[in-house]
């Protein structure tokens, strides 16, 4: 009974199914199952049988692809609250990049088949998952866009700064230090370059006084520098 309470709230709190009634979300619940994985682990691969949406509740999510080469582009990093494979749910075809989880991660699972008679009784639940759609296609654009049209310093700057606002945890000595469980290789993923030439930016960074690199994590220590370079 309390877990049922516990993924009720859950489903509560996302901003797609907070417009349901209490009776329409209990319903939700008693089908919703919580799954767990450890860092690393797959949640799914590219190509599989798209049949659900799953919620975050705890732990990060990587959203990627592999080319046949080894070539990887990540395309969202998936945060607590956060849906992923939601596209799934609107055609039920097959995925189209992989998942796995950064860090230990638990997730609420929702299958196609109890979710859709609630999208189809509940049209503002529809609008706010094409909101959901359209936002995350303007920042595949601007990814592709930035791909194409910009050098790796100012793509990696507008990244670290991006993910300093959203993952940024403040040391004593001020300087943003990135919480995020990511390699050189995510990195390079995400903007479509060799991890050899990030990790050679990076490198230079340190050696400028910009950023420092420990234990895999990246801080930030000029923020005015990264921005003059991000505008660049």
């Amino acid at each position: 009974m309390v877990q049922e309470e516990r993924k009720q709230e859950l489903l509560r709190r996302h901003f797609l199914l907070r417009h349901l009634r209490d009776w329409d979300l209990k319903r939700l619940a008693m089908v919703a199952r919580i799954e767990q994985v450890a860092a690393g682990e797959l949640i799914f691969h590219k190509g599989d049988a798209g049949s659900a949406m799953m919620v975050v509740i705890e732990g990060l999510v990587l959203i990627y692809s592999t080319s046949t080469d080894g070539k990887e582009i990540v395309f969202n990093i998936i945060g607590p609250e956060e849906v992923f494979g939601e596209i799934a749910v609107l055609d039920g075809q097959g995925r189209l990049a992989d998942a796995k989880a950064l860090e230990p991660t638990r997730y609420l699972v929702l299958e196609r088949r109890h979710l859709v008679p609630f999208l189809e009784a509940t049209p503002k639940v529809c609008v706010d998952l094409l909101g959901l759609l359209c936002e995350r296609l303007r920042k595949t654009n601007e990814q592709l866009e930035e791909a194409v049209f910009l050098d790796l310093a100012p793509r990696l700057a507008r990244k670290l700064l991006a993910f300093s606002e959203h993952y940024g945890e403040t040391g004593e000595d001020g300087a943003l230090r990135i919480a995020l469980p990511l390699s050189q290789g995510d990195f390079a993923g995400m903007l479509g370059a060799r991890r050899e030439t990030v990790n050679r930016q990076l490198r230079s960074w340190v050696k400028d006084g910009l950023v420092s690199l420990e234990q895999g994590r990246i801080t930030l220590l000029d923020d005015a520098a990264l921005s003059d370079i991000a505008d660049a």
